[in-house]
C-alpha cells in the first residue's frame, strides 16, 4: 500500500463498499467487511486460483482423473521398461545371446579360441581379428544375469508407486533400506561360508538360525512396512538361494571396482534391481504428469478454506430462517467431508518432505501450512458444535418470536464477522504458499485481524442489545440454542484471529533460526526414529510379540517346505511360498479372512489372466510385426486396468495391487512355439503354493488372534465409556483443564473413539465368510455409538470452552497490554463454577446426567456383547426400563430460572451506551457461557438418548 501497489476492483457484492488488493498478486483476495465509512483494506471480489489439472474439467470426478492418469503412467513405464524382457530383438541388443554368454565378464563381441563343444568366449580385438577369428556372439552391455531380474524391477515398481511422488519416495526409501539389509546380511553369511550351502562346515541349522533372527528384527521392530516386504522377501530369496547346495555362490565372481562387490552376484543384481525400480516408480509419479504432494497442499487449502466459508454460510442461513427443514443433514455431510479433508492435508505435508527434504523454502512452506492445517482441524470443535447447535433449535417457541428478535438483530453482524473470518484465513493461506512473510502481508494480517475484533465487537453488542430484556431473552433454556451457536461462531472466527497473529510473528520466530540447526534437526529426527525403530520394550510387548508368531509361523513353515520336499505341487528351493507372505505382509495387527481371501484372488488372478491374454498373443507367428504391437498393447491396457483398480477402488484395490504386481512374469515372455505350454504347469503350481500359503497364514491367523474384531470393539467401547465418566467426574469436581481434568480425559477419549472407528469396519458380519455359533454382530448399533460419541465429544468441548475457554482466551486485557494472568483466569473459573454449583437444582442435574450416561453405557456394552438368540436380560435392562423422560435433563428448567436469579444484578438493564462500551465479546460473557455450559448437559443427554432408543430397536431385531 505504500508503495501505492493496489488495483481497484468492482463493487463489494454483498456491503457495497469498493476495495483494492493490498498484495501485488495477481490472484484478487476477498473482502475484509469493515465499517462502510471507512476505507477497506483487502478486494474484496473473490478471484478464484487457476484451477490445476482435473480440477479445471467442470463436472469430472477429480479422483477419478488424477487415479486414472497415474496408472496410464505407471503403464507407460511398465510397457517400456518391461520390453527388454519381452522383445526378442531389444533383449539381444541389452543381454545379447543368453545361451552362449553365460559366466563371468561375458560383454560387448566375442569370439570363440576353443571349440564348438567346448567354447572359449574372449572380446573380438582387432589383433583376434588379423588371426583369421569371427565374431562367434553379441554378448550384450548388461551380464546375462541381469535379465532374470528385470521382472522384479518392474514388480518393485508397482509395489512402491502411490497416489504421490512424497509417498512414494518415502516407500522408495524404506525398499532400498530393507533390500540392502538383507543383501548386508547374506554378505555377513558368504564371510562365514564363501560356498554357501556347498560348504563342507556349513549346516542348514546356521540358515534357519540366520532366518528366524532377521526375519523376527524386522518383524518385531518398528520397521516400515515397505522395509519389512522388501527386507524379508529379499532375505527369504538370497538365503534360499545361499543354503541350496546346487548353485554357485550368491556374491558371484566377476569382480567390480569395489572391493568385494561383484557385478554378476545375485546379492548385486538384487541390490541395483531394488534400488532402480524405486528409482523408477519415483520417476513414474513425475513425468508425464507429476502427483506432487506439495501442490495437493495448495490446492487442498483453497478447498477447505471454501469448504469452511459454505459450512457456515449455510449453518448461518439455516439458522436465520423461521422454520427447520432438511438443509441441515446438507450441512452435516459437508462437516464431514471437511474432517476428511483436513486429514488429507496433513498426510500430504507428512509426503511432501520426502519430495522436497524441506530443502530451500520448501521447509518454510510446510511449517506455515502446518500451521495452518492446526488452526483448521482446532476449528472442527467449533464445526461440531455448530451441528450440536441447529439440531436443537426451536423455531416455534411463543410463535418464534425470541428467536427471530435474536436473528434479525445479530445476522447481518454474524455474517460480517463470518466473512471478515474467512477472509483472515484467505489472507493467511495466501501468505503460506511461498513460504516467506513480508512486511506487506504481516499488514495485510494485521488489517485482517483488526477486522475480526471489530466484527467481535459489533457481534456482542448487538447481541446484548437483542437479548438485555428480561430472563426470557437474556439467560433462559429457550434462547440458549442461539447464544450457542453465536457462541461457536464468535469462538471459531477468534480462533482465525488467533492463528493470524502467530503467523504475523513468523519471520521473528522462524527466520532467525541457523540454518545448520535445520541439519542438526534432521539428523536428531533420525537418531529418534532409531532409537524408536529398536525400541527393547515395544518388541517385546505381548501384542506385538503375537503380531510377530502370526506372521512368522507361516513365513518359516513354508521356508521347511520349500528346502525339504520336492514333489506334487511343491518345488524345492523354491521361494515361491515364503517370498509371497513376506510380500503381503502388513502392519494389521488382525486380518479378517475376507482380506486374505482378497490377496488369494490377487495372486491367482495375476498367475492367471496373463496366461489368457499371452494365449491369444501366441497365436499370432513370432515374425509378424503385428504380434509384437498386439503384445506391447496387451501389457499396456493389462496394467492400465488394474493399476486405476490399485488407485482408484477403495474395496479392491488390494486385489488390484497382486494382479498387477504378479502378472508380471507371465505377460514378459519372448515368443517361442512352446513357451507357452511349458509355463502352463508351472504357473499351475504356483498357483497351487499360492494357495497352501495363504491358507496356513489364515489358520495362524485365526489360531494366535487375541480376540475376534466384535471383541476388540466392545473392549475399546468399554476403555471409551470409562473415560467418558472419569471426564464427566472431573467436569462435576472443577478440574476442567488441569491434570487429569475433563480436556486431558476429553482427548483420550476422542483417540480411543478413533481406534473404535479403525476397527468398527472389521465388525460387519458381511464380512464372515462362514459365521460361526455366535449371532450376528449388531454392526449398525456400533456405527450409531460411534456417531453420537462424536457429537458427545463436541459436548464435552463446549464445556470446555465455556468454563475455561480456549488458549486465546487467557489473554485478558489489561489497558494497552495483553497480559497472562493465570490466577486471574482461574478465579473467574471458579466464580463461573461457583455459580453453576451453588444452585440448588445442580444436584439434580448432575445426579439425572451422571445416571443417563452411566445406564447408556452399561446398555451399549450389553447389546453388543450379546451373541445368542436368547432374549437380552438382567439388571441393566430394567433399570433402562425403570427409566422416564430419557431425552430430557431432569431440573433442567429450574436450573435456569435459578442461575438467571444468581446473576440478577447483571439483568439490570443497561443502556445502550453501556453495552457499547462493554469490550467483552461473545465467549467473555458469562451468560453466553452459562448458557452453553448448562445447554452441553441438556445435549450430553440428548445424545445419549439416541443411543438408548437405537439400542432398544436391536434389542427388538
Amino acid at each position: 500500500l505504500a508503495q501505492g501497489r493496489h488495483t481497484w476492483l468492482e463493487t463489494c457484492p454483498s456491503y457495497s463498499t469498493p476495495c483494492r488488493c493490498p498484495f501485488s498478486r495477481s490472484v484478487a483476495m476477498p473482502a475484509l467487511v469493515k465499517e462502510e465509512k471507512e476505507e477497506p483494506l483487502i478486494c474484496c471480489s473473490v478471484a478464484d486460483e487457476p484451477a490445476e489439472d482435473g480440477a479445471k474439467l467442470e463436472g469430472t470426478n477429480k479422483a477419478y482423473y488424477d487415479a486414472m492418469s497415474l496408472a496410464i503412467s505407471l503403464a507407460g513405464w511398465v510397457t517400456l521398461f518391461g520390453l527388454p524382457v519381452y522383445s526378442e530383438y531389444i533383449s539381444w541388443a541389452i543381454f545379447g545371446r543368453k545361451e552362449l554368454c553365460g559366466g563371468a565378464n561375458k560383454l560387448g563381441w566375442k569370439t570363440n579360441i576353443g571349440t564348438e563343444d567346448h567354447p572359449d568366449l574372449v572380446n573380438l580385438t582387432p589383433k583376434l581379428i588379423a588371426q583369421g577369428y569371427e565374431l562367434y556372439a553379441w554378448c550384450g552391455v548388461l551380464p546375462a544375469s541381469y535379465f532374470a531380474a528385470w521382472p522384479g524391477v518392474v514388480q518393485t515398481m508397482i509395489f512402491t508407486v502411490t497416489n504421490s511422488s512424497g509417498t512414494t519416495t518415502k516407500l522408495a526409501w524404506q525398499g532400498i533400506a530393507g533390500t540392502f539389509l538383507s543383501v548386508l546380511n547374506v554378505y555377513i553369511m558368504s564371510a562365514i561360508w564363501p560356498m554357501g550351502g556347498a560348504d563342507p562346515s556349513f549346516s542348514p541349522i546356521y540358515g534357519y538360525l540366520n532366518l528366524t533372527v532377521v526375519l523376527f528384527l524386522f518383524l518385531a521392530t518398528k520397521a516400515d512396512t515397505n522395509t519389512m516386504m522388501l527386507g524379508m522377501s529379499t532375505t527369504i530369496g538370497l538365503m534360499i538361494h545361499f543354503m541350496n547346495p546346487n548353485t554357485p555362490p550368491t556374491i558371484g565372481t566377476w569382480p567390480s571396482p569395489i572391493p568385494g562387490i561383484n557385478w554378476d552376484g545375485e546379492t548385486t543384481v538384487t541390490m541395483l534391481s531394488c534400488t532402480a525400480g524405486c528409482l523408477l516408480s519415483i520417476v513414474a509419479t513425475i513425468l508425464p504428469k507429476p502427483v506432487m504432494s506439495i501442490r495437493s497442499v495448495h490446492t487442498d487449502a483453497v478447498q477447505i478454506i471454501k469448504g469452511i466459508d459454505e459450512i457456515f454460510s449455510a449453518a448461518i442461513e439455516y439458522w436465520a430462517a423461521d422454520s427447520p427443514g432438511p438443509k441441515r443433514f446438507q450441512i452435516y455431510a459437508k462437516m464431514n467431508s471437511l474432517n476428511k479433508a483436513v486429514a488429507r492435508v496433513g498426510k500430504n505435508l507428512e509426503d511432501a518432505y520426502w519430495e522436497t527434504f524441506d530443502i530451500g523454502n520448501f521447509g518454510r512452506i510446510r511449517n506455515l501450512y502446518g500451521k495452518l492445517r492446526t488452526a483448521i482441524s482446532s476449528s472442527s470443535d467449533e464445526v461440531f458444535i455448530l451441528k450440536a447447535a441447529t439440531g436443537c433449535l426451536d423455531f416455534e417457541w411463543n410463535n418464534g418470536e425470541p428467536h427471530q428478535t435474536v436473528v434479525q438483530r445479530v445476522k447481518p453482524s454474524l455474517k460480517k464477522l463470518k466473512v471478515n473470518a474467512i477472509a483472515c484465513l484467505e489472507t493467511c493461506r495466501l501468505a503460506c504458499k511461498d513460504g516467506s512473510i513480508s512486511a506487506e502481508e504481516e499488514r495485510a494480517i494485521q488489517a485482517a485481524r483488526d477486522s475480526i475484533e471489530a466484527a467481535q465487537q459489533e457481534l456482542s453488542n448487538e447481541f446484548q442489545l437483542a437479548t438485555n430484556k428480561g430472563k426470557d431473552m437474556y439467560l433462559s433454556e429457550k434462547i440458549a440454542p442461539e447464544s450457542l451457536f453465536i457462541f461457536a461462531v464468535s469462538m471459531w472466527a477468534q480462533e482465525c484471529a488467533d492463528f493470524a497473529g502467530e503467523l504475523k510473528g513468523f519471520e521473528a520466530e522462524y527466520g532467525n533460526v541457523p540454518f545448520i540447526n535445520r541439519f542438526k534437526n534432521f539428523f536428531k529426527a533420525i537418531a529418534v526414529s532409531l532409537v524408536d525403530t529398536f525400541n527393547p520394550t515395544d518388541a517385546f510387548s505381548p501384542a506385538q510379540l503375537r503380531y510377530v508368531l502370526v506372521n512368522f509361523l507361516p513365513i518359516m513353515g513354508t521356508v521347511l517346505v520349500a528346502m525339504n520336499i520336492d514333489g506334487t505341487v511343491f518345488v524345492q528351493y523354491s521361494s515361491t511360498m515364503p517370498g509371497l507372505l513376506a510380500y503381503l505382509v502388513t502392519k494389521d495387527h488382525f486380518i479378517p479372512f475376507m482380506k486374505n481371501a482378497q490377496r488369494l484372488t490377487g495372486v491367482t488372478f495375476g498367475h492367471t489372466m496373463p496366461l489368457l491374454v499371452m494365449s491369444v498373443v501366441q497365436l499370432l507367428p513370432c515374425d509378424s510385426c503385428f504380434r509384437f504391437a498386439f503384445h506391447m498393447g496387451s501389457i499396456f491396457m493389462f496394467y492400465v486396468t488394474f493399476n486405476f483398480m490399485n488407485f482408484a477402488s477403495l474395496q479392491w484395490s488390494g486385489v488390484g495391487l497382486t494382479i498387477a504386481a504378479f502378472g508380471i512374469y507371465p505377460l514378459f515372455r519372448q515368443c517361442s512355439p512352446d513357451s507357452l505350454d511349458d509355463n502352463f504347469g508351472a504357473h499351475y503350481k504356483a498357483i497351487a503354493q499360492t494357495i497352501v500359503a495363504i491358507m496356513l497364514k489364515i489358520f495362524t491367523s485365526t489360531v494366535l488372534a487375541d480376540s475376534t474384531p466384535r471383541d476388540n470393539a466392545v473392549k475399546r467401547l468399554t476403555e471409551a465409556n470409562t473415560l467418558a465418566s472419569e471426564a464427566m467426574q472431573a467436569f462435576y469436581s472443577g478440574n476442567v483443564k488441569g491434570q487429569g481434568g475433563l480436556a486431558e480425559k476429553k482427548n483420550a477419549l476422542k483417540g480411543k473413539l478413533g481406534e473404535l472407528e479403525a476397527i468398527a469396519p472389521l465388525t460387519d458380519p458381511k464380512l464372515e465368510i462362514v459365521p460361526g455359533g455366535r449371532a450376528p454382530f449388531k454392526y449398525s448399533f456400533l456405527t450409531t455409538i460411534i456417531d453420537q460419541y462424536k457429537l458427545i465429544l463436541s459436548d464435552m468441548d463446549m464445556l470446555v470452552l465455556a468454563v475455561a475457554g480456549s488458549d486465546s482466551r487467557r489473554v485478558v486485557m489489561a489497558g494497552s497490554k495483553q497480559i497472562q494472568d493465570d490466577a486471574m483466569m482461574k478465579k473467574d473459573e471458579a466464580d463461573f463454577f461457583k455459580v453453576l454449583t451453588g444452585q440448588e437444582a445442580w444436584n439434580t442435574v448432575r445426579s439425572d446426567l451422571t445416571d443417563t450416561m452411566n445406564r447408556t453405557f452399561a446398555l451399549s456394552k450389553e447389546i453388543l456383547s450379546h451373541d445368542t438368540e436368547k432374549p437380552l436380560k438382567g439388571e441393566v435392562l430394567e433399570k433402562m426400563n425403570s427409566m422416564t423422560k430419557v431425552t430430557t435433563l431432569e431440573g433442567i428448567s429450574d436450573f435456569y430460572t435459578q442461575v438467571h436469579a444468581s446473576v440478577q444484578a447483571e439483568v439490570a438493564s443497561k443502556s445502550q451506551e453501556e453495552i457499547v462500551k462493554d469490550k467483552r465479546i461473545i465467549p467473555e460473557l458469562r451468560r453466553t457461557r452459562l448458557m452453553v455450559a448448562m445447554n452441553a448437559m441438556s445435549l450430553l443427554v440428548q445424545h445419549t438418548a439416541v443411543i438408548i432408543g437405537e439400542g432398544f430397536n436391536r434389542m427388538e431385531s
